[in-house]
Order: structure tokens, then C-alpha cells, then sequence
């Protein structure tokens, strides 16, 4: 990005909480970059609400998987990675930053048991290989039944307590399997790693066939 000499760009600075510290004339990029340290301001771009004096971080798609077909678990009897994603270090670098997840499928039309799950930071997380070790279960369908239904699961997560403290609150918000709404899940407390990347997976665990299980669309929603 370049600027010519009669360009010139108005930047809101934001403080660490998010509200709008002052109001600089920047006529280059290394001016942008050099008033945002001097005045130690967070990243963050902030849009103005209405023509109130309230304004909102913004917020975004960081990751978007679709599948007409679906993606079926490579194997039976474990939790297989359908998708994944990995959020970039120092995502969460301050309380509050954000993510809403969404993972949307269907199963297929038998009786056999099929389980979908949303893990935060397990230890590996390879699309058609079982899931690494450790991590957090942060949404799931349970294991179902549901015959020719499609099924759905949602969760928020966000950074907690001081910068640097590896500390995530995550809370599922719905899971609905069919014409079945599970409702909400209790609050999980993880404790992935901030400074570096975090995997975040979709599983199947289809107890019979892997035919059972469809994921087809997966969602990451950012919210600074």
C-alpha cells in the first residue's frame, strides 16, 4: 500500500479496552505504523454505530469450509477430523477477542449411533486421521440416532484474564439434531498456548458406517 501526497488517512486509535483514543493525520504507511506504537494502541479497527458516540470493534469470516458432497469420516469407531483450522498465534493477545463456531452436516438414514464434535486445541487435528490427545469438546451432538436428519452445533469462545495467561472461556449455544434442540452446553475453561497456533477440528464418530456422517459446512467468526 502506497500513499500519494494528497492522500491522507484518518485513523482512530484504540486503547486496550477498545474505546477510541484520539484522532492522527497519516500521510504514509510507516506514519500509520509508527503513531499506532507510540501511542501503544491494540490492533483493531473500530466502525462508528449510527451517528452515536458509540463505536464497535469489527468483526469477520476467518475461515469458511463448504461442501455440497460432505465429508464423510474415514473410519468407524473413533473421533475423525472432517475439518479443521488453525488460529493464528497471538489471536487471543487481550480478554475479550473472540470466536463464534459453526458446524452444520447431516446423518444418514439408519439407526446406527453418530457423534459430531467441535475440539479446541487438541494436540493434532488431521482431516481424515482421529484426533490428537487433549483439547476441548466445546460443542457435540451427543451420540445420536437421528435417521435422514440433518444435525447442526455452535459454539462461542473467548480469551479470559490477563495477556499471555493461555486462559479461554467456551460455551455451546445450540446443538440441534433433526427437529431435536439440545439446548445449551455448561461452560468449559481451556488452556491453549496463545503464542502460538491453536487447532480447532470437526469430528465424526460413527459407530458403523462412516457413511453415517456428513459434515458440510464449517464456519470460524471472529469478534475482536
Amino acid at each position: 500500500m502506497a500513499l500519494s501526497g494528497s492522500e491522507i488517512l484518518y485513523v482512530v486509535g484504540l486503547q486496550p479496552n477498545g474505546q477510541p483514543a484520539a484522532v492522527s493525520e497519516i500521510t504514509s504507511v510507516q506514519g500509520l505504523v509508527q503513531a499506532g506504537a507510540a501511542a501503544g494502541l491494540t490492533s483493531g479497527a473500530q466502525t462508528q454505530f449510527g451517528s452515536s458516540t458509540g463505536y464497535f470493534l469489527e468483526e469477520g469470516n476467518l475461515y469458511r469450509f463448504v461442501s455440497g458432497t460432505g465429508v464423510s469420516p474415514a473410519a468407524t469407531g473413533s473421533d475423525v477430523v472432517l475439518a479443521v483450522y488453525a488460529l493464528p498465534a497471538s489471536a487471543f493477545d487481550i480478554a475479550g477477542r473472540g470466536l463464534s463456531l459453526t458446524a452444520v452436516g447431516a446423518f444418514a438414514a439408519t439407526n446406527n449411533n453418530k457423534t459430531a464434535k467441535i475440539i479446541f486445541n487438541p494436540a493434532t487435528a488431521v482431516v481424515g486421521s482421529t484426533v490428537g490427545a487433549g483439547g476441548t469438546t466445546v460443542a457435540t451432538t451427543g451420540v445420536s440416532t437421528g435417521n435422514a436428519v440433518g444435525w447442526q452445533v455452535c459454539t462461542n469462545i473467548f480469551k479470559y484474564g490477563a495477556a499471555g495467561s493461555n486462559t479461554q472461556y467456551a460455551q455451546e449455544t445450540a446443538t440441534i439434531v433433526g427437529t431435536t434442540h439440545g439446548g445449551m452446553g455448561l461452560p468449559a475453561l481451556a488452556t491453549a498456548t496463545e503464542s502460538g497456533a491453536i487447532l480447532i477440528a470437526v469430528t465424526g464418530n460413527a459407530a458403523t458406517a462412516t457413511s453415517d456422517i456428513l459434515l458440510n459446512f464449517f464456519e470460524v467468526n471472529a469478534m475482536n
